[in-house]
């Protein structure tokens, strides 16, 4: 994917630097126009050094669009060479203008855009062959050109190139450094992420830690107030948890945890809320469910989790005890928690291994 976008941009690019000579080649027009009408120039000035020079560009435009658009190998190189022709066409037809040659630095400048030495290498090997095939045939004949200027272009020609050179080793350098701030900040927003992971669930089950829970519920309570839904918490305890760990160690006890913890998390609904409180304690907070819901529901997972058998503990099963507690306006987070904490108690007094819903009748699934 990522050759797919450089090689888009690169197409990108190829195609910004074609428009750029299309635009080089309209703007003659107007200029040559205005020139041949300031100078009082006849219909042969007109024909040979606008119209025959136009037809030529227009020509090589053509060339390279074809080339662009049925052959991407070698595309650059073509480009360049496109502009280097460009250029040798101006500086050929107007060739009595003494700043003709500054059109040598076309192409020059159009290999920076590659960031790669070996274009402006190449690009630089164009324009000397340039300036010399137009040094003998034009410009030393025509425009009074003297070897002394030739010998004064070059070392201008290699100055820019170097120059270029330089432009792109600068260029390359602010991308490298960017490219390692982004890494750099990409890195640190992912510990970010993971720290802010860490900090909101426990690391033994993966489950929401109980800071986590309360800040949830709060947040949930204050939307209640603004158009009121179903709140229902359960909080749920196992059995003789410490005599698991006493008898089995602490590792039969984490993968007590674990599996309690997967239990919960895979049959709640994607609206529902699990954590673990604390210790072999957990919460959930149910959403959009009224309380015969909620209860079946809790029914359903108390009794998956006393089926399960536990290599750990010898092919034996744990139960879980219930507490439940429905929401209602005026009361506050604290006194729900302690409905739903309440009803876990009498839970456990009343032998264990079932569902009591605060201030309501004793109910147990049959």
């Amino acid at each position: 994917m990522q050759m797919d976008a450089s090689n888009q941009h690169k197409q990108d690019w190829n195609r910004k630097l074609l428009n750029a000579y299309w635009l080089l080649v309209w703007i003659q027009l107007p200029f040559q126009l205005l020139y041949a009408i300031s100078e009082q120039q006849d219909l042969t000035f007109i024909i040979n050094r606008l119209i025959i020079p136009l037809l030529i560009m227009i020509l090589i435009m053509f060339l390279l669009e074809f080339i662009n658009m049925y052959s991407k190998m070698l595309l650059d190189y073509y480009i360049i060479s496109g502009g280097a022709v460009l250029a040798f066409t101006l500086i050929y037809c107007n060739h009595d203008l003494k700043l003709a040659p500054l059109y040598l630095f076309l192409p020059i400048l159009v290999s920076i855009f590659y960031f790669q030495l070996s274009k402006i290498i190449y690009t630089l090997a164009l324009s000397l062959v340039s300036i010399s095939i137009l040094y003998w045939i034009k410009l030393s004949v025509f425009s009074d050109y003297h070897a002394i200027d030739l010998l004064t272009v070059i070392p201008v020609l290699i100055v820019v190139s170097i120059i270029a050179s330089g432009i792109m080793k600068r260029g390359a350098e602010i991308l490298d450094n960017l490219k390692a701030t982004t890494e750099l900040k990409q890195e640190l927003m992912i510990k970010n992420i993971i720290m802010d992971k860490l900090s909101k669930t426990d690391a033994l089950t993966d489950l929401y830690n109980h800071i986590t829970f309360h800040e949830y519920l709060d947040e949930l309570i204050q939307q209640n107030e603004a158009g009121q839904f179903c709140i229902h918490i359960a909080v749920l305890d196992i059995d003789n948890f410490k005599k698991v760990n006493d008898t089995y160690g602490h590792r039969a006890g984490d993968a007590v945890l674990k599996s309690v913890s997967s239990t919960l998390k895979n049959r709640v609904g994607l609206n529902d809320f699990v954590a673990r409180y604390g210790g072999e304690e957990f919460a959930i907070i149910f959403t959009e469910k009224d309380t015969d819901e909620v209860f079946e529901l809790l029914e359903r997972i108390r009794w998956q989790i006393s089926q399960m058998k536990y290599e750990e503990l010898h092919g034996q099963s744990v139960t879980i005890s219930i507490g439940l507690s429905e929401y209602r306006p005026g009361i506050s987070k604290e006194s729900l928690f302690a409905g739903a904490d309440q009803s876990l108690y009498t839970a456990k007094k009343t032998g264990k291994n079932k569902t009591v819903i605060h201030n309501a009748p004793l109910k147990e699934a049959k």
